[in-house]
């Protein structure tokens, strides 16, 4: 289970006051008191317009990033007190993760799976089956840097995957992605959803989260303004479609 308890992240933004050194900077609430828990085993998307702290609250998650305040509890591990051992648990995939331009496709899932001292025997196999259900065998041996952003979004997927963590986090795993290329993800989305895992993740593309997601909290301004599953997301209004219902929550 994940258990997210009054989660908040603070920065400092530029402004246009000028001081000694440079701007003035002023803080402000990227994550604000956020509250949610996830049940193991399913799949949760976390919704809501640019800005509204949904990277900010998956790197928390994912003990990426510190908390200013608050924690998130992975399985009882509190990542504030034990972050190593909840970075060991997940497989977090950003949606600029970098990658190395010179190394090819393979190259890569082979040094990410040496880097997390996986055998060969163990990794390869997994890694088969990944290039099979994203469709990414032409490519194998490809340089990184010669790739569409799509076919580096599906390898970066793979790098997430290979470790075979109990939880998944993917934000926005379908940027840059062509249709076709969706459609692949959101299959391998369902296998894992399919398999037990826990999962979450950040889209734009509403039909995925309709689709495929157990639970939807939908943020704004940092702050959660809606945390349920489908069908209490559709009873907020049965006259309107998931679309409408969403940009009727976001700029209320």
């Amino acid at each position: 289970m994940i258990q997210v308890k009054n989660l908040s992240k603070q920065f400092k933004a530029p402004t246009e006051e000028k001081g000694l050194f440079g701007p003035k900077k002023k803080p402000f609430w990227a994550v604000k008191d956020l509250n949610f828990e996830i049940t193991k085993g399913s799949v949760a998307s976390i919704l809501g317009p640019n800005g509204c702290g949904k990277t900010t609250t998956l790197r928390m998650i994912a003990g990426m990033l510190t908390p200013s305040r608050g924690t998130v509890f992975v399985d009882s591990v509190d990542v504030r007190k034990d972050k190593q051992t909840v970075k060991s648990k997940i497989g977090y995939m950003t949606n600029n993760t970098s990658l190395y331009d010179r190394l090819s496709v393979i190259e890569t899932v082979k040094f990410f799976a040496e880097l997390n001292q996986i055998p060969s025997d163990v990794y390869m196999p997994r890694a088969e089956k990944l290039f099979d259900q994203l469709d990414m065998r032409k490519y194998l041996n490809k340089r990184i840097a010669d790739l569409s952003t799509g076919m580096k979004q599906k390898t970066s997927i793979v790098r997430t995957l290979i470790h075979d963590p109990d939880l998944i986090v993917l934000d926005e795993p379908t940027t840059g992605v062509d249709v076709t290329g969706q459609s692949v993800i959101v299959d391998l989305i369902k296998s894992i959803k399919d398999s037990g895992k826990t999962l979450i993740f950040s889209t734009h593309q509403l039909n995925e989260v309709r689709d495929i997601a157990d639970q939807i909290v939908v943020m704004k301004s940092g702050e959660k303004i809606f945390d349920g599953n489908n069908n209490e997301f559709q009873k907020l209004d049965r006259n309107k479609n998931f679309t409408e219902i969403f940009m009727e929550l976001v700029n209320e």
